[in-house]
C-alpha cells in the first residue's frame, strides 16, 4: 500500500511539473540589415563567375533580455521578379511568459552570408531592410561606392518622438514593429509601398506590447 502511495505522489509530482512547465513562441521575424559591407571573393574556377559576401548586423532586442533564445541571420531569397533579396531574420524561441525590464540597451548579432552568380550579380542582387525597413538596395551600391538607396518614393519625410513605447502593427496579416506607434505606422507604409499594397491608416491596427504585463 505504501509503495501505491509512493507511486501516486510521484505521478502527482510529475503532472505538477508538467502542468509548470514554461510554454515557449518560436520567433521567426525578417529585420533591419545594419552596418552592411560587401566584399569580394573567390567566385571559383569560371572566370565569369562571382561572389560577394555580404556582412552586417541586427538587433536581436531592445536589451538582453529581450535578446534571450534569439539568433540572427541572412539568407538569400528569390524575387517575384526573378532577382535575389538578401533579407536579415532574427529567430529562436522564448518564453511566452519572458517579463523584462524595458532598458534601452540594444544587443546586436554579426550576420554574413555569400551571394554568387555571374558578371551581372551585383545588379540583380538586393540588399533589403538596410538601417531602416522598406529600403532595397543593390549589391552595386556597396561595391562602387554608390549611397543612394532605391525606392525613394516610398521614403516620406516623417518626424516621430524618441519616446520608447514598442507597438507592433499589423497590416494584410503582417506584423511590423515599431519603438513607438509613429514609428511602426512609418514601416508598415514603407512596406505597403514596397509590395504594392494600399496603405490606409484605418486599415492597420496597432497595439502597444506591454511586456510587464
Amino acid at each position: 500500500m505504501l509503495r501505491f502511495i509512493n507511486i501516486l505522489a510521484g505521478l502527482g509530482f510529475s503532472f505538477a511539473a508538467l502542468a509548470e512547465s514554461p510554454v515557449y513562441e518560436l520567433i521567426h521575424e525578417e529585420r533591419v540589415l545594419q552596418n552592411v559591407s560587401v566584399e569580394p571573393t573567390n567566385g571559383g574556377i569560371n572566370p565569369d563567375a562571382r561572389a560577394y559576401v555580404v556582412r552586417g548586423q541586427v538587433m536581436l532586442g531592445t536589451n538582453s533580455c529581450f535578446a534571450q533564445g534569439l539568433t540572427g541571420k541572412l539568407q538569400v531569397e528569390e524575387a517575384a521578379d526573378g532577382n535575389r533579396h538578401v533579407v536579415a531574420y532574427v529567430e529562436g524561441q522564448q518564453r511566452e511568459d519572458l517579463i523584462c525590464i524595458e532598458i534601452y540597451k540594444p544587443v546586436y548579432a554579426d550576420v554574413s552570408v555569400t551571394v554568387r552568380g555571374d558578371a551581372n550579380l551585383t545588379e540583380t542582387v538586393f540588399i533589403r531592410n538596410v538601417d531602416e525597413f522598406g529600403t532595397l538596395r543593390p549589391l552595386s551600391d556597396f561595391t562602387t561606392g554608390e549611397t543612394e538607396p532605391m525606392n525613394n518614393s516610398c521614403e516620406q519625410q516623417t518626424f516621430c518622438t524618441r519616446e520608447y513605447r514598442p507597438t507592433i502593427c499589423t497590416i494584410q496579416g503582417v506584423e511590423i514593429k515599431g519603438n513607438n506607434r509613429c514609428e511602426a505606422l512609418v514601416n508598415v507604409r514603407r512596406y505597403a509601398c514596397l509590395n504594392g499594397l494600399n496603405f490606409q491608416e484605418e486599415d492597420v491596427s496597432c497595439r502597444y506590447i506591454n511586456w510587464m504585463e
